[in-house]
């Protein structure tokens, strides 16, 4: 019979396992998010810019020419500036390297929970706190995920996207 203090490690590590499951998802939407975002407020005041300065404009009857050249020079200038106003210079390469730590501890909690229930109390729980310790860090070094990308991954991860057909008992394979 086991320790009940390794069931409770046990059980733990599976809570740990699945706090990063939902937090590795939700960091993988976020970052796909703000890649597109990224090159839209790359890309739009080069494409204003462009037409602001364009000979396309003079298609425009002459009256409303300079008034759309102006628009579109003001809008490819404040297209940064709104950018970086609104935080939207949203780190994608953290983010990215934030789905992937956790991603990481997700199946290290994993293989903690299916390897150690035959272990010792004493033999497990050092590992168990070595563990934490990495999540701590990996907490402490990753952007707040927004509400909605949590969200999102609650959904993608109850649909059973990231189920695996070996965890399946039923599947019999």
């Amino acid at each position: 019979m086991t320790d009940q203090r390794v069931q409770e490690l046990i059980k733990e590590c599976k809570r740990q396992e699945e706090s990063c499951a939902y937090t590795a998802v939700g960091l993988y939407i976020w970052e796909k998010w703000s890649r597109s975002w990224n090159t839209v407020f790359i890309v739009a005041p080069i494409i204003f810019g462009g037409f602001a300065s364009s000979e396309l404009l003079l298609d425009i009857p002459t009256t409303w020419a300079p008034y759309v050249a102006a628009a579109l020079a003001l809008l490819a200038g404040f297209f940064p500036t709104i950018y970086k106003a609104l935080g939207m210079d949203m780190r994608v390469s953290e983010i990215g390297a934030s789905a992937t730590e956790f991603t990481n501890m997700r199946d290290r909690f994993r293989q903690m929970a299916a390897t150690h229930t035959q272990t010792s109390f004493e033999e497990f729980q050092p590992a168990f706190e070595q563990l934490m310790d990495r999540m701590d860090a990996a907490r402490s070094a990753s952007p707040t995920l927004p509400e909605w990308c949590f969200k999102e991954a609650q959904k993608k991860l109850d649909s059973g996207d990231y189920a695996f057909a070996v965890d399946d008992e039923k599947s019999g394979k």
